[in-house]
């Protein structure tokens, strides 16, 4: 006859079996919360490059409108002293033409 056994064995190999389970599971859940703190750290650093860029950009419109001004600047005060310089040969002009005048 078959010996018939307390069940011993049989309920050890079924906690064995529970714990490993229990242990796999344990190392998917770290493994998934690992992957997600990747994730997060990734998603961090990209939208701190953006804010980064943006930043850049700020500063980089910032120094060209401060050029552009000035530019435009340079250009009004070059514009100006032409204007100056050609109301003085005008002046100068009606000067010798009325000194002219006045000697005939």
């Amino acid at each position: 006859m078959a010996r018939r056994g307390s069940g011993l064995r049989t309920a050890i190999k079924v906690v064995k079996a529970i714990d490993r389970a229990t242990k796999q599971a344990a190392r998917e859940a770290q493994r998934r919360e690992k992957a997600r703190q990747r994730a997060e750290a990734q998603a961090l650093r990209e939208h701190e490059k953006s804010e980064r860029e943006v930043q850049r950009e700020l500063k980089r419109q910032v120094r060209q409108q401060k050029s552009a001004a000035k530019q435009a600047f340079k250009n009004a005060l070059a514009g100006a002293s032409d204007e100056y310089q050609e109301r003085c040969e005008e002046r100068a002009a009606l000067r010798k033409q009325f000194i002219e005048e006045v000697l005939r």
